[in-house]
């Protein structure tokens, strides 16, 4: 692979190490946020991974279509190569095959750099997740509690017209 090809490789991982830590640090302040529930806070952090997230997605597709013309450019006769991936872990088999070893070992250390950010990245996604799961089903036994009912009938009927029929609560516990 040409020096200029690697060293874009090389730059878009560089890239996209920094929007994932950005991104990893969200997750950290989202989990504070939602520990002291600051609701306008979460809004603004969920703006902001859905902007590292668009990020993310655009220097990935740069790189993949560059990196896939140049494969099928340039080596699709030598090693029969028709460059088809959209993954990573599918790009960096084909590249391991092709780079030259001194190039490899650096490439090698940030596409690992890569993989363990997303690694914490999917945990702390997984604990932030648990944690609102967690709280809202707190709200909904204490608004149980509150209400006195402990099963919650259906609000609209099979026509998604307002059922007047039920009770009226002091508290209702759709959102």
């Amino acid at each position: 692979m040409e020096d200029t090809m690697i060293e874009f490789l090389e730059n878009g991982l560089h890239e996209e190490i920094i929007l994932y830590n950005e991104l990893l640090n969200c997750f950290n302040k989202e989990r504070e946020a939602l520990m002291l529930m600051d609701m306008d806070n979460l809004w603004n952090i969920s703006r902001e991974k859905n902007e590292l997230g668009s990020k993310i997605s655009f220097i990935e597709k740069k790189i993949f279509s560059a990196v896939r013309a140049e494969l099928n450019k340039r080596h699709s006769d030598k090693y029969g190569i028709t460059a088809d991936f959209s993954k990573w872990s599918e790009l960096y088999s084909l590249i391991t095959d092709i780079v030259k070893e001194n190039d490899r070992s650096n490439f090698n250390r940030l596409y690992s750099s890569l993989h363990k950010l997303k690694s914490e990245i999917d945990a702390m996604r997984k604990v932030n997740s648990d944690t609102i799961n967690h709280s809202l089903q707190f709200l909904d036994e204490i608004i149980s509690i509150i209400t006195g009912q402990t099963q919650q009938n259906v609000i609209y009927n099979d026509r998604c017209t307002y059922n007047f029929s039920r009770n009226n609560m002091l508290m209702n516990r759709e959102v």
